[in-house]
């Protein structure tokens, strides 16, 4: 937890201040559990996500627009197979890749620029074993 509180106050998400009056809604949030796990079932780490509790929220009086970045699976599937097809390797990683050179470059640039996690080289996407 206190990661995630660390997380969100380096990336400047939210500030708490106090409520402006009492009439104001207020959109509470919680903390959600889980526990990653390695490609053999056993655990690699726990981790905790604050979530707000959005479903209180009325579209065009709390709020006007929403952005939620999404992968199309097609997508993924795609960039798997050209991989599998020119026999690259495929690395994963996780935000809180091509040559060694390029891809230890490419990981010092990111872990400058974000709280990072390298996974290593993918083993298991989606429950299927990449190669």
């Amino acid at each position: 937890m206190d990661e995630e509180i660390k997380a969100i106050e380096d990336n400047e998400t939210w500030i708490l201040m106090d409520l402006p009056s009492a009439e104001t809604k207020v959109v509470d949030s919680k903390w959600i559990f889980k526990e990653k796990l390695n490609p053999d079932g056993s655990i690699n780490k726990y981790k905790a996500r604050l979530v707000v509790r959005g479903y209180k929220q009325e579209y065009g009086v709390d709020y006007t627009e929403t952005y939620a970045p999404v992968t199309r699976l097609d997508t993924v599937r795609m960039l798997l197979a050209l991989a599998a097809s020119k026999g690259w390797r495929v690395h994963q990683m996780d935000v809180k890749r091509t040559n060694d050179k390029f891809v230890s470059e490419f990981k010092d640039s990111m872990k400058s620029e974000f709280q990072m996690t390298d996974l290593g080289e993918m083993g298991y996407f989606l429950g299927l074993e990449i190669q």
